[in-house]
Parts: C-alpha cells; sequence; structure tokens
C-alpha cells in the first residue's frame, strides 16, 4: 500500500474512532487526540527522511553488485490538489515520475484572512471562516496539504535540490507563491516559478509539439490533456528567481497577509484588495442580462419557469470578470446576496448545480 492510500485508511479509522469515543469520556478522548498527534508527527518524520535520504543502498539478490535508489532530485510545489494530482499521473506516463516529488497546499487564497496562518491556531481560524462563508467542508480532512502540516518539510529541503513552484495568473496562485516563498526563507536550493502563460505559448510557438492541441487555453493547467500536460513538463524550467525575487515574494507575503481586506484580485499585474462584496452589484448586472433571455434557456436548466439553474450563471459572470478565478467564490456570493434578499432561490444553495436563482419581482 502505497503512502498516501495507507494515509487515507489511517484517518478514516481515526475519524470513526472520533466518532465512535464522543461518549465514552474524556480518557476516550485523549487517547483518540494522542493516537491522533501521534500519527501526524510519524508521517511528517517519514516526509522529510523521504526528501533529505540521498541514497538508499540495497543489496541486488540476482548478483553481488551493489545499487542505488537514488532520491528524486527536484521538488514541484502546486496550489491544489488537482494540479498535483495531473502532474503526478503525467510524470508517471512520462516515464520520468521518479525523477521528483509533488507537494501540495490545498485552499484558496483570493478570499478569507491571511494573518499569522503559517500558526496553526491561525491557520485553523481561517479553515473555519472558509467552511462558514465559502462552504469548504473538506479542509479538515486534508490534513496533510496544511500549512502547518507543510511547512516543517518545506524548511527541510536540501540545499541540492531543485524547486518549482507551478503558478498561474490570477490572485491565488500569486499570493500562493508569496507563501511558499516566506515558507523557503531559510532553504537555500534553487527556486524557479514556472506561469503556464508565461511558458506554454511561447514554447509552442518556437518549437511546435506535433501532439500538442493547438484549440486548447495553454494558459489555464485544467485545460490540459495529460499527453500535453507530460511533454510541456519535460520542455519547460520556468524562471529563476534571484535572493532578491525570493526576499520580495517573501516581504510582499507578509505585507499582503497583514491587510484586513477579505477580497483580492489580480489585474493586470496588479493584486487589489477589496471588500469581499466589492462585485455583487456588477454580478447582478450580469444575472439580470442573463435572466432576461431565460426564454432561450434549456428546460433542464430553468425550474417552474422562473428560476435559473445557479450553476448555468457562473459563466458568463467568470467571463466578464474572469480575476474573480473560482466557481466557489461565485457561489459564495450568491449565498450572500440571497442572504441579503437581493436574489430569491430554490433548491439547496451548497453545489451550484442544485439550486436555482432568479432576481426578487420588483
Amino acid at each position: 500500500m502505497d503512502h498516501y492510500r495507507l494515509k487515507q485508511f489511517v484517518d478514516w479509522v481515526l475519524q470513526q474512532s472520533d466518532s465512535s469515543i464522543g461518549e465514552s469520556g474524556s480518557e476516550s478522548e485523549e487517547l483518540g487526540r494522542r493516537i491522533k498527534e501521534t500519527w501526524r508527527e510519524c508521517l511528517e518524520e517519514s516526509r522529510i527522511r523521504k526528501l533529505t535520504q540521498d541514497v538508499t543502498p540495497r543489496s541486488n539478490l540476482l548478483n553481488t553488485e551493489l545499487t542505488q535508489e537514488v532520491t528524486p532530485q527536484t521538488i514541484y510545489i502546486t496550489s491544489n490538489l488537482f494540479t498535483a494530482g495531473k502532474l503526478k499521473f503525467s510524470l508517471s506516463k512520462a516515464g520520468i515520475r521518479q525523477e521528483a516529488i509533488v507537494y501540495s497546499l490545498e485552499d484558496f487564497y483570493a478570499v478569507g484572512p491571511l494573518r499569522h496562518i503559517d500558526q496553526q491556531q491561525y491557520e485553523t481560524e481561517r479553515y473555519m471562516w472558509m467552511m462558514n462563508h465559502m462552504g469548504y467542508d473538506h479542509y479538515f480532512s486534508n490534513g496533510l496539504h496544511h500549512i502547518t502540516a507543510m511547512k516543517p518539510i518545506f524548511e527541510s529541503i536540501p540545499d541540492h535540490k531543485r524547486i518549482t513552484i507551478w503558478a498561474e495568473s490570477n490572485a491565488h496562485d500569486y499570493i500562493f507563491t508569496c507563501l511558499v516563498l516566506h515558507l523557503l526563507r531559510g532553504v537555500q536550493a534553487e527556486v524557479r516559478v514556472l506561469n503556464p502563460a508565461e511558458e506554454y505559448k511561447p514554447l509552442l510557438g518556437r518549437n511546435p509539439l506535433p501532439d500538442v492541441d493547438k484549440k486548447v487555453d495553454h494558459t489555464v493547467l485544467h485545460q490540459l490533456q495529460t499527453k500535453d500536460f507530460s511533454q510541456l513538463i519535460q520542455r519547460t524550467q520556468g524562471n529563476l528567481l534571484s535572493e532578491e525575487d525570493r526576499a520580495r515574494y517573501a516581504s510582499e507575503w507578509l505585507y499582503i497577509s497583514g491587510r484586513s481586506e477579505m477580497l483580492r484580485v489580480l489585474i493586470e499585474g496588479e493584486l487589489q484588495f477589496l471588500a469581499e462584496d466589492a462585485y455583487d452589484s456588477l454580478i447582478m448586472e450580469v444575472i439580470h442580462e442573463q435572466y432576461s433571455h431565460i426564454h432561450m434557456v434549456d428546460d433542464k436548466y430553468i425550474y417552474n419557469k422562473e428560476y435559473v439553474s445557479a450553476g448555468l450563471l457562473i459563466e458568463p459572470i467568470l467571463e466578464r470578470y474572469p480575476e474573480l478565478t473560482s466557481a466557489h467564490l461565485i457561489s459564495f456570493r450568491f449565498r450572500s446576496l440571497i442572504a441579503n434578499k437581493k436574489l430569491e432561490f430554490a433548491g439547496v444553495p451548497n453545489e451550484t448545480y442544485q439550486y436555482y436563482l432568479k432576481p426578487p419581482k420588483v
């Protein structure tokens, strides 16, 4: 059983233990907490050992020669689990999976409090905010990808490793890059930042790849097919950061995380700090425009002849305001507009295609 599947299984066992010992008294609860803490410590120790052990001798039983199993020298750090999974799979398809370790932080840094979130207390407070406001209920099941779990791993990266941060052109990925370089500020290994918008299109223009679909938007990672991703991984390196670049990113993290605004967008390369409801009136304009064409919408997206599927409204909003980047963020604003009686709904406002919206009658 591989490390990740073993971790999933043990986490499930511990979660079941939590639900079964809740009424058993404080001693059982304390035992459960100690077991989980020990498990987390073992995971952390295992991940650091994998990262820092460069050569593991192994006897070859078929002959007397001593072979060596070399640990990966390249470390990829991604801003979400989806990209991390695609990167791992693509490395495997390219036959170079053993050459790299892939780490990920799972969050959405364009919204919510950021102050001191590299400390467990403040990270937990942020996750509670995200659960209450954004409806993210998966944070506490992804502990392996929390900042406080990854921080000791990043700090243990040996000087001779090569680090590549995968980051797109949006507020979340920009803030993620600043955060990672803040966590890496004591690490001497070389660091590169690979931005698809800057790397992929120029690469394809200079030296076309025969198997790459030219119709795909290569500035958006999730649109890349695995075969495209595998080839592009091998032919892009990203921008090597100088010491000054790294210090600037790390310093900018302190500035960004100290701000009180709850919404951050990247427009023409500039990070802007806004109130969380800053786009609400603009979102309502798009909804009114779409609603005026309700007679043209497929019946499967209509409820009771007057409500439109929330999921159908997200695409035109993101097309007009791509800096918002996330369907989760739009859904968050939908729920807020519902609470403020700016929108009426039918269904359960959770998953976007499970409820319907309409502007209130004037």
